[in-house]
């Protein structure tokens, strides 16, 4: 196993897009535990953390430089998603009497946005220091399809507890659909040292949202007894990824919202837990959303070069996206996604490392 100390440079990520201008900041506590964000997509390019041996090990994939982000064939690591994420099915849904179509970015659905979402935009920085960043943006009336203007604020804080925590805040003139997320990338043996199959994984959910071919949920919501998707037990990523399931197959693996509650309010739960196999950093994830996404890389074929130099191999990364349910615009029984005028939304993510 190598360490490396993947540090991003400023001069790398300073550039210009819509008139905007792109940089990187670096947020530091008394650890030394180091995060590096860029305001192109509010996304985390590097969490630094020291292993239980005071190496430093980069935890989140992500790029050296803002070209990379950039590509026709960019992607979502460590970006904010909005003003959907996760899947729309049909790329349409219907709103106070009024259809509205969306521009599908993926067969049959909406991913994540569409293909102009948030991680696609520069955000304006409102605040920094030496421990935080908060970043604002403006989503327009019509932005990807979707009515009413939006007013978002992104806000980082790193504790002095080796806590990432992030604020996600919103406005609309208009009802619109809204569900948020952070798109973080792990491997807890550092980026570019292999896959992550042998994570210990712990989800404290008894039920998630089975899916249909389409890996748009279904609109049930079933236990996760006696099925591959129970993590409430302590497990590795890998043991039953390829399990003989219909719902294993139809996600290539595990790409399902587990249920952490179905409502939403200001409670922050114990989402999950992950060890790595190999460093022994602990991830914990907290939030007040009503569910967490478990993706487990099934899509990655290393079309992209890390901040290690290396590609991003199949299965090299796991996600734990806390979000609202996907899909909910087609589900009443579902927590709503609909933000009103004058409602004033506020959600709470934290990402919490230690060594074990």
């Amino acid at each position: 196993m190598v360490f490396m100390n993947y540090r991003p440079e400023r001069q790398k990520f300073q550039k210009e897009k819509d008139e905007k201008k792109i940089d990187l900041f670096q947020l530091k506590n008394k650890n030394n535990t180091e995060v590096f964000l860029t305001n192109y997509g509010a996304r985390i390019v590097s969490f630094l953390f020291n292993d239980r041996n005071n190496n430093p090990v980069d935890v989140n994939l992500g790029h050296a430089s803002i070209d990379e982000y950039l590509e026709p064939k960019g992607n979502f690591y460590g970006c904010v998603i909005g003003r959907v994420c996760n899947r729309i099915g049909g790329a349409e849904f219907t709103l106070n009497g009024k259809n509205y179509q969306l521009n599908p970015n993926i067969p049959n659905n909406l991913l994540h946005g569409g293909e102009n979402g948030f991680h696609t935009k520069v955000f304006d920085v409102e605040n920094t220091g030496d421990n935080f960043l908060k970043m604002t943006y403006h989503s327009e009336d019509g932005e990807e399809g979707f009515p009413g203007n939006v007013k978002v604020k992104v806000s980082y804080t790193l504790t002095d507890e080796d806590a990432l925590e992030i604020l996600f805040e919103a406005e609309s003139d208009e009802e619109t659909p809204f569900n948020i997320t952070n798109h973080a990338f792990f491997n807890l043996n550092g980026e570019g040292n292999g896959n992550m199959l042998k994570h210990q994984l712990q989800i404290f959910a008894e039920k998630y949202l089975p899916v249909t071919e389409n890996v748009v949920p279904n609109g049930t919501l079933e236990s996760v007894e006696n099925t591959p998707f129970d993590f409430r037990e302590v497990k590795t990523i890998g043991q039953d990824i390829n399990a003989e399931n219909h719902q294993v197959v139809l996600g290539s693996g595990f790409d399902h919202t587990y249920v952490l509650k179905e409502a939403f309010d200001s409670e922050l739960l114990h989402a999950a837990k992950a060890t790595g196999d190999l460093t022994g950093i602990v991830l914990d994830v907290y939030t007040d959303q009503p569910g967490v996404h478990l993706y487990t890389g099934n899509f990655m074929d290393e079309t992209h070069t890390l901040k290690s130099g290396k590609t991003d191999g199949w299965r090299e990364a796991f996600c734990l996206e806390t979000q609202h349910f996907p899909d909910a615009v087609h589900h009443n029984h579902f927590p709503s996604v609909i933000l009103k005028p004058g409602d004033k939304f506020a959600s709470k993510t934290v990402f919490k490392l230690s060594n074990k």
